[in-house]
């Protein structure tokens, strides 16, 4: 396998065009004619990552996060950035990035969350192309409503994370929005279309007070949590293809005291 077929299949699971404008997807770094045979999967692209990859033989680096989103005009080699680019280079190793559009997809990220909830009558939040069937967060409704404060701790469990909870704990919470990384900024659409909850990460302190003086109840799950799962959707996507699939062991950059 060549990494223009890495390339195919993940642009027939979540193309292009389903990322945000601002957005840097896509084969980022290396040769499509590259030979693959191991694959290293992960949510961060970063030196550490990099130096894990190169250890590890991997042909190709699958990341959730790309690289170089904010363009460079220079590769200053003492730069983090740089180093990382000039590493990837010497070992020969393409690095593949799958964003916003995996965020967005059919079975992406959020359809995840939602799976992981256990969420029924799944819809999306913010269908932000021509694509009906893709956009960003989903909403659903629980089995069984519990009150908030026993949501918090079950989303703590599901997302084996420590979380932040604000709203009303007593309320009575039947319909999720779930909303990877930082989405605060669809929590509005998320209210009117009748969500009691939602769970994302990247709250700002006043942001969180004025989203719940709006009525919905917030769980701050953090970047991290909310994304992780991607390493597995990426392995899934290519559990049947004759390639050896490498996982990070990259942790969350942020540890509870």
């Amino acid at each position: 396998m060549k990494v223009k077929d890495i390339v195919e299949i993940f642009e027939n699971f979540c193309p292009k065009r389903l990322a945000y404008p601002w957005d840097n997807v896509g084969l980022l770094c290396g040769s499509e004619e590259k030979e693959v045979k191991k694959i290293f999967v992960t949510l961060d692209t970063n030196i550490n990552t990099v130096k894990e990859a190169v250890e590890k033989n991997a042909d190709i680096i699958i990341s959730h996060h790309p690289i170089l989103l904010d363009g460079i005009k220079r590769i200053d080699y003492s730069s983090a950035e740089g180093k990382m680019i000039k590493l990837l280079i010497e070992n020969d190793i393409p690095l593949f990035a799958a964003h916003t559009n995996m965020d967005t997809a059919r079975g992406g990220i959020n359809d995840r969350l939602a799976e992981m909830f256990d969420l029924n009558d799944v819809k999306i939040i913010d269908v932000h192309t021509d694509d009906e069937t893709a956009g960003l967060g989903r909403i659903g409704v629980l089995k069984n409503p519990v009150k908030f404060i026993d949501f918090a701790e079950l989303c703590g469990k599901i997302l084996k994370t420590t979380v932040r909870a604000s709203g009303n704990f007593e309320k009575t919470i039947k319909t999720v929005a779930v909303a990877s990384g930082s989405c605060s900024e669809i929590i509005p659409l998320a209210k009117s279309m009748g969500a009691d909850v939602i769970v994302t990460g990247d709250m700002k302190y006043h942001n969180t007070i004025d989203m719940t003086l709006l009525g919905i109840c917030i769980i701050d799950a953090g970047h991290y949590p909310t994304e992780i799962c991607v390493t597995d959707i990426f392995e899934d996507i290519l559990k049947d293809k004759d390639v050896e699939i490498i996982k990070s062991e990259n942790k969350d950059i942020f540890r509870f005291i």
